[in-house]
């Protein structure tokens, strides 16, 4: 049936439309010519053909967490939040019965008890999501999967403000609202000439993304379940959002963009969008939390603390997203587990030095007494803003950079104010003015100078840092050495900076240079006073004593660790080499195991995205208002393999 016929058959299926008034204009006239409408309505024939359109259920998603809506949502589910005097979830039910949709299945997880009122109030079907604790609404789906035919695919949370729902739909779609700016959604990028997506990620603007209804044929529903099932055993599949698996599979599953007004659907993701939309619903926060209850003020307070996550992959190879050592860790560090004792495993290491540490004073030429040892640099990082921080102290953390210092800052409910790393020449270059002005202005308790610094791969002079620590005596100076190990000069700060000024910590890891990231080790260099103060939040027992004598023998192998960083930045140079004879990409100049690239024309998530379907993880950063690629350097093959495939990418 053409869509246009379908159109308005539908009208008058659903009483938008009078039958006379349908017969009246050209379409409707060659469908009562076919015997399909008449002044009464539809005929026998007529409702026949409509029926295969008839949808056969809505599966409402209402299982998650919803933890941004803390402390509210340690009661109950945001779909059983009261949002101007409606219940979310009951809202949307009913509207769907309002539209003809009697099946009405809700997929539950936790406080999945909190639904049971729907089955008799509505007379909806409950099914429970049992993994809903482990994995992301593909595993709502995977559940619900048997009820899966013509049926829309909802959220408990969306809400609707006019009915938006049909009892007969044509085609496959998922609702779209249009953001003029930046918006960390899912942005349809391209579409053919019928509507129908082709391209779809993750952020965008000036793009229209998917929100709220989404709308599966059952010929639709058979391929999704298809794809679903065979790939279930990949634990990947089952943590995936719906649309991440869509787009997995976009090619096979279309889906048409239906356009919506923008507003018409809303997605709450905390407790302030809701007071936004509606000031009264403070009164139903009000009503359903004891504010006197000590563990939910403690709920409230951390609500909107968004913990730092890594991205999840079960990718081995083409891993240039994380800047992990790719030429691997001395063999030596293996040779060390073939001698590991029953000793090494049940016994605590409660000898009197640390053997580790004597290494790392040893190479580094300072004192035990100015080293401690931590579980990665990660963890060293953390340590020092849990003890030195206070609510409303200010951290300076350089931009671009990494997001993470600012999550621990959060933590701490302490403000995170950025200053300038700026593109240069060749390389990026620290804007230090910027640094001592903010310095000056915001009397920060930390400076966060990240160096080589990430994503920019930039290190900062000596004499800089110097000026940074004498002009801010009032400050702790953080600098962050996670990719040491791959300059000229890698010591340049240790040996000068450490005996003389009692308010600076250094911090490194054994993740990066040494290509032991998941031995979790890393160390800090300070003054003494300040290490004896910092030591007040290492655990209990000293990091694993296996990995700290696989980090030894990392350290004593200086001659594999020169050879190899050799290879490594002749590579990283030659690849930075190659990358800037390609048209239209400046690729910057770095001293670690990465390079940051700047894409003058072309889209850099759209080349993020290719490069992933070929099997290459590389990372995005944003810097002031475009995006940037780094990659990761690896072994020669590994890189002539991106920049084919990256070439591919730009159409070169």
């Amino acid at each position: 049936m053409k869509e246009e016929s379908f159109k308005l058959l539908r009208s008058v299926a659903e009483q938008t439309m009078t039958a006379r008034d349908a017969i009246t204009i050209p379409e409707g006239k060659i469908l009562a010519e076919k015997q399909l409408l008449n002044e009464n309505g539809l005929t026998e024939e007529g409702r026949k053909q409509l029926a295969p359109y008839q949808v056969d259920n809505a599966i409402i998603m209402a299982a998650g967490y919803s933890a941004r809506c803390m402390p509210l949502s340690n009661v109950m589910p945001k779909g059983l939040f009261q949002v101007k005097g409606e219940i979310l979830i009951e809202r949307e039910i009913r509207q769907l019965l309002e539209a003809g949709i009697e099946e009405i299945i809700v997929v539950t997880g936790f406080m999945e008890e909190k639904f049971e009122y729907l089955k008799e109030r509505y007379g909806v079907i409950l099914v429970e999501n049992k993994d809903f604790d482990k994995y992301n609404n593909m595993a709502s789906l995977y559940a619900a999967q048997n009820y899966m035919k013509n049926s829309y695919i909802l959220c408990s949370d969306n809400y609707y403000e006019e009915n938006v729902f049909h009892k007969y739909l044509y085609t496959p779609y998922y609702s779209c609202v249009y953001s003029e700016s930046y918006c960390d959604e899912f942005c349809v990028m391209e579409t053919d000439e019928n509507g129908y997506i082709l391209d779809i990620h993750r952020g965008g603007d000036r793009a229209w993304y998917t929100i709220g209804d989404c709308y599966f044929d059952e010929a639709f529903s058979k391929k999704f379940c298809a794809f679903m099932n065979e790939e279930w055993e990949n634990f990947q599949i089952r943590n995936m959002l719906m649309d991440d698996f869509h787009i997995r599979h976009i090619k096979d599953l279309p889906l048409r963009k239906k356009e919506r007004p923008k507003d018409s659907i809303l997605e709450f993701d905390t407790l302030e969008e809701i007071r936004e939309f509606d000031p009264e619903f403070q009164n139903f926060v009000n009503e359903n939390l004891d504010k006197d209850n000590t563990v939910i003020q403690v709920f409230s307070k951390y609500s909107d603390v968004k913990s730092y996550h890594s991205v999840p992959t079960e990718q081995i190879s083409g891993r240039l997203h994380l800047n992990e050592n790719l030429f691997q860790p001395s063999p030596k560090c293996l040779e060390v587990l073939k001698n590991i004792t029953m000793e090494d495993l049940y016994l605590y290491d409660l000898t009197h030095s640390d053997e580790l540490q004597d290494a790392l004073s040893a190479s580094t030429g300072i004192s035990a007494n100015n080293l401690f040892v931590h579980n990665g640099s990660a963890e060293v990082i953390k340590s020092i803003f849990s003890i030195l921080l206070n609510e409303n102290d200010t951290v300076l953390i350089p931009a671009p950079g990494w997001s993470y210092y600012k999550s621990v800052a959060d933590e701490k409910f302490a403000k995170c104010i950025s200053y300038e790393v700026r593109e240069g020449e060749d390389s990026y270059e620290y804007n230090v003015d910027d640094l001592l002005e903010k310095a000056r202005c915001h009397t920060p308790k930390i400076i966060v100078v990240t160096s080589p610094q990430m994503p920019t791969g930039c290190t900062i002079a000596y004499e800089d840092i110097e000026r940074i620590i004498q002009e801010n005596v009032n400050s702790v100076i953080m600098i962050d050495e996670a990719y040491w190990g791959y300059g000229i000069d890698d010591n340049v700060f240790e040996k000068k900076i450490i005996t003389k000024y009692s308010n600076v910590v250094i911090t490194r890891t054994f993740s990066k240079f040494y290509g032991l990231a998941n031995i979790r080790i890393g160390y800090g260099l300070c003054s003494y006073p300040l290490r004896r103060t910092i030591g007040l939040d290492l655990p209990l027992f000293r990091a694993s004593g296996i990995s700290r004598k696989i980090a030894i023998a990392a350290v004593e192998d200086k001659a594999y660790y020169d050879a190899m960083k050799k290879e490594s930045n002749e590579i990283r140079d030659w690849f930075t080499d190659e990358l800037n004879k390609i048209e239209d990409v400046k690729a910057f100049r770095s001293e670690s195991n990465y390079v940051f690239i700047k894409l003058l024309h072309a889209d850099a998530d759209k080349v993020r995205a290719y490069m992933e379907e070929n099997n290459i993880l590389i990372r995005l950063f944003r810097d002031k208002d475009a995006l940037r690629l780094r990659i990761t350097v690896g072994p020669k093959d590994i890189m002539e393999r991106v920049l084919y495939q990256l070439k591919r990418a730009l159409g070169q």
